[in-house]
């Protein structure tokens, strides 16, 4: 979804007579404390994914060192309205996912909806004993519409998800008009 993102920015900017070549990251400040972050995600995903590890107190550490060297990343960069959108979108992602017992709750009629699942027993019954990183919503989900509810395509996103990608465009844009 994020590399959408950055492809609807480019056309957007090329639409407004942007120039690709105007693009200039080595004024974004810490990059490598992103990458760490990302890293740290990616590891996770596989760990989990592949039954290495499990949802709880471990992973809830990585997730907080993750989020917190995001936002590290974001302060840095604070100067620029496009990473402040962004932040804005990783703190709406992290409160839903750290309020939920570190998993991100997910709408199964969103999932129906997107296409992603075939009804919504099947997401209980599949999500509920084989996802590590996301938990079907139910009623003692804390800020549902936080959660990834927003059917969109064939994929499912959060309000966070959706500031993120603003904030990428934001960004892609800006540099482009420069």
């Amino acid at each position: 979804m994020f590399l959408a993102s950055l492809i609807i920015g480019l056309i957007i900017g090329f639409i407004l007579k942007g120039d690709i070549r105007k693009i200039d990251v080595s004024n974004i400040k810490g990059p490598y404390l992103a990458i760490a972050a990302f890293s740290i995600e990616f590891i996770l995903f596989n760990l989990i994914r592949r039954g290495v590890i499990e949802r709880g107190n471990l992973t809830y550490i990585f997730y907080l060192t993750q989020y917190l060297l995001i936002l590290i990343f974001i302060y840095l960069n604070r100067k620029d309205y496009a990473f402040l959108v962004i932040g804005l979108g990783i703190i709406l992602n992290a409160l839903a996912i750290f309020l939920n017992g570190g998993a991100m709750p997910v709408s199964p009629e969103a999932m129906v909806k997107s296409g992603m699942a075939p009804s919504i027993e099947y997401v209980k019954e599949t999500m509920a004993s084989s996802e590590g990183l996301y938990a079907v919503q139910n009623s003692k989900t804390i800020l549902p519409f936080l959660g990834d509810c927003i059917a969109l395509g064939r994929y499912v996103i959060s309000v966070g998800d959706i500031f993120i990608s603003l904030g990428l465009m934001g960004y892609v844009i800006k540099e482009m008009k420069k």
